[in-house]
This record gives C-alpha cells, sequence and structure tokens, in this order.
C-alpha cells in the first residue's frame, strides 16, 4: 500500500511539473540592433515621393492614417500624397473637374523589398489612406468613400461615407481592430460625436456608442477612449481642431512647476506624474497603455500585467503620435520613443510639446519590442538619427517577425527574434 501511495505521489507531483513547465513560455534573449543595418531598405523618392515636402504628408493627419504597414506576412505597403498640376482655377461641381491631390500606394515584397505593385487615386483632399485587411488585402479611406480591395488588388467593395452619417457631419477620428477586421468612423456634429462600426469583410455598418474624444482604440466589438481608464478625468480638454499639451518637466535641482494655465487656452502646462494615458488595443483582450512616462499592459477586464517606467529627461513617448503598433496574432507590439533635445533651454527645467498629428518619433531614441507569451522586451532597435532622422510610421508584420519603419520617404525593414 505505501509503494502505491508513493507511486501516486510521484505521479501528482510528475503531472505538476509538467503543467508548470507548459505553462511558462521559453525566455527570448533581448537583442539590440543598429537602425544602420535593415533586411533591405527602399527608398520612394525614385518612385513619386515629394522631395522637400514634409508638410504636404503632415496634412494628411497622422492621427488617422499611417504611412507604412503590412498587409500579409509577404507585403509591406507605403503610401503618400502629392499635389496635382492644376493649370486654371476650378469648380467641384464642373464635369471636368481635377482633384488637387493623388494617393499613391507601393506594394513591397517583404523579404526583398522588391516593388510588387503600384496603385494611385485621386482625392479631394490629403487626408487619405489605406487600412489592411485580414485577409491580406486592404481598404481605401479617401475623401468621399471606402473601397475594399482583395490581396491581388482587386476592387471588392464600396461603400459611400455620405451613407453614413448626417449630411452636414465631419470625419473625426478613425481606429482599426487589431485583427484588421472592422474600422471604426467618427464623425462630429457641433459638440457631439456618432460613430460606425465597418466590418472590412462586407463594408457593413453599423452604429455604435463614442465620445467627442480624437484618441480612442478599436476592437472588433467595440471602443474604449481615455476617459473610461484610471484617471481618465484628469485628461487635458480635447478641442474640435485636435488636442494639444505640454508635459513641464523639472529636474531634481529645479523646483517642479505647479499645474497652471498657459496663455494658449488649448494648451495646459502641467507637472504629471504619471500621466493621463493612452489605450491602444493589442489583441481583442490585451491593452497597452502608455503616456510619455511609462507603458503599460492590461487585460481588458482591467488586470495589470506589466508596466515599464521611463526617466523623461532621457527617453518620452509622444502619446499623440500614435507609438504603439501591435501584430495581428497579439503575440508582439513596438514602441517608437523619443530622446530629450534641449534647444534654448535657460535653466534646468524643460517642457514637451506633444499634439494631435504628430508623427511617432520626432526625435527618435529606439524602437522597442514587447513579447506577450514571453512577458518581456525581446528587441532594441536604437536609432542612428543621423541615418534615419524622424519615425513617420511603424509597423509590425501579422506574424511578429518584422518591423517596417518609414523614416519619412525611406521604408526600412528589421528581422525580430524568433
Amino acid at each position: 500500500m505505501r509503494s502505491l501511495h508513493k507511486r501516486f505521489a510521484i505521479l501528482i507531483c510528475a503531472l505538476i511539473l509538467a503543467t508548470s513547465s507548459a505553462a511558462q513560455q521559453p525566455k527570448i534573449k533581448l537583442v539590440h540592433a543598429s537602425s544602420d543595418h535593415p533586411v533591405w531598405r527602399v527608398d520612394l523618392h525614385s518612385l513619386g515621393y515629394p522631395q522637400n515636402n514634409p508638410d504636404l504628408q503632415r496634412r494628411r493627419g497622422f492621427a488617422n492614417f499611417d504611412t507604412v504597414s503590412f498587409l500579409s506576412d509577404g507585403t509591406v505597403a507605403a503610401t503618400f500624397v502629392t499635389r496635382e498640376d492644376i493649370p486654371v482655377p476650378q469648380r467641384r461641381e464642373d464635369p471636368s473637374h481635377i482633384s488637387p491631390y493623388r494617393l499613391h500606394a507601393i506594394f513591397l515584397d517583404a523579404l526583398s523589398g522588391k516593388v510588387l505593385r503600384t496603385l494611385d487615386w485621386p482625392v479631394e483632399r490629403p487626408a487619405a489612406g489605406i487600412f489592411p485587411r485580414h485577409d491580406g488585402g486592404f481598404l481605401l479611406l479617401a475623401t468621399d468613400r471606402i473601397v475594399a480591395y482583395s490581396a491581388d488588388w482587386a476592387q471588392i467593395h464600396e461603400l459611400q461615407l455620405a451613407d453614413l452619417p448626417p449630411s452636414n457631419a465631419s470625419l473625426g477620428g478613425i481606429a482599426e481592430s487589431p485583427t484588421g477586421r472592422s474600422l471604426v468612423l467618427q464623425f462630429l456634429l457641433d459638440s457631439t460625436a456618432v460613430c460606425f462600426n465597418v466590418h472590412t469583410d462586407t463594408l457593413e455598418s453599423s452604429e455604435t456608442p463614442c465620445s467627442t474624444l480624437d484618441t480612442f482604440t478599436a476592437a472588433d466589438d467595440g471602443i474604449i477612449a481615455p476617459e473610461k481608464l484610471p484617471d481618465g478625468a484628469a485628461l487635458r480638454e480635447f478641442r474640435p481642431g485636435g488636442a494639444s499639451i505640454e508635459y513641464g518637466i523639472a529636474t531634481p535641482k529645479s523646483p517642479a512647476p505647479s499645474q497652471s494655465q498657459s496663455r494658449d487656452s488649448s494648451i495646459v502646462v502641467s507637472q504629471c506624474s504619471p500621466c493621463v494615458a493612452i489605450p491602444q488595443f493589442i489583441s481583442n483582450d490585451i491593452i497597452a497603455v502608455y503616456s510619455p512616462t511609462y507603458v503599460r499592459v492590461m487585460e481588458r477586464g482591467g488586470k495589470i500585467r506589466f508596466t515599464q517606467t521611463f526617466d523623461v529627461a532621457s527617453k518620452w513617448i509622444d502619446e499623440f503620435g500614435r507609438p504603439v503598433r501591435a501584430s495581428v496574432n497579439g503575440q508582439r507590439f513596438a514602441v517608437a520613443s523619443n530622446a530629450l533635445h534641449l534647444r534654448d533651454v535657460k535653466d534646468e527645467s524643460f517642457a514637451i510639446h506633444v499634439s494631435t498629428g504628430d508623427i511617432p518619433a520626432e526625435f527618435p531614441l529606439d524602437v522597442q519590442v514587447y513579447d506577450l507569451l514571453a512577458a518581456q522586451w525581446i528587441y532594441t532597435l536604437q536609432i542612428n538619427a543621423e541615418h534615419l532622422h524622424q519615425i513617420w510610421g511603424l509597423a509590425l508584420s501579422p506574424n511578429g517577425n518584422n518591423l517596417a519603419i518609414d523614416s519619412g520617404g525611406v521604408i526600412h525593414v528589421f528581422a525580430l527574434p524568433r
């Protein structure tokens, strides 16, 4: 009998050890890399990207549109706009009306950087772009319509934006779900907002509750805005023209400034620790929450899995630059951070100014990639600002194995640990 009990005890211990080992994900060795050594690099200027006109690209509205994305593990899409040469004044209702802008999409092989295809569309305003669909296709979102394309670049559906909101509403924020199955459009009407959840398979839409804040994040089944987070009541005020904030930071030798209102009523100067954060869905169940001073991973129900804080005097995140990008499989996300650049500092205090529509990193320091299964940072890309001056866009491949960066007309792709 004792022998039988002993065997039973050994069996139970073995099962416990096996279960514990299965639950623990293997650690991945942290890789440090340099932006000087991508797998490949493609300069879009040779493909029509405008020279010396960054303001035109900024007018696209980086709060809503990405400049680079993965349509699949094998295809990278880069987009930019150009201005058309219109010799004479024209009216929009004129039958021979020429749209003043053109959106260009360059589709590149993710392994080699080879150009697979180019497409372009006339648009009335620079605010236009494409969004990946879960099947390798994409959505074109232009001034007046959404068009769905298949993975082989064939047009399959079209939705007129005029069919969605009241005729006098204007398009505000846009958020895509991490799986690419839905796209939420926010329309502003006076002091109210109405949102529609558009299914990327069929372009069928349904109204979904939302607020007037122009920063929100979408899952397949709904949206979350920052005011729904802890400390959400402390959010700075958002204006119809976008949000703007300055964080006043004092070094230890300088007295901490108290919260105050600046001369511009749309800018708040404050000492924040921690700063109010912006949410971003990584999967339908996991959210990354970030501010200039920290990144946090939390479950949708509120349980915190991980928090990383930063010394803002050396590294900070532009919360309005949409610096966080997730892989479609929901296992990894990338974060672009800035180095501190002091200009005309007369004492030991300084300020960080961020506003709606910022690029992910104006003064790039690094890009870090976090793996949820391994529960750790697995990759740090140190940015050489002499060669990669700014980060205008970034994306992870659906399987999380590659990172793409747009440095303002040049696309760089880097391999990540597997």
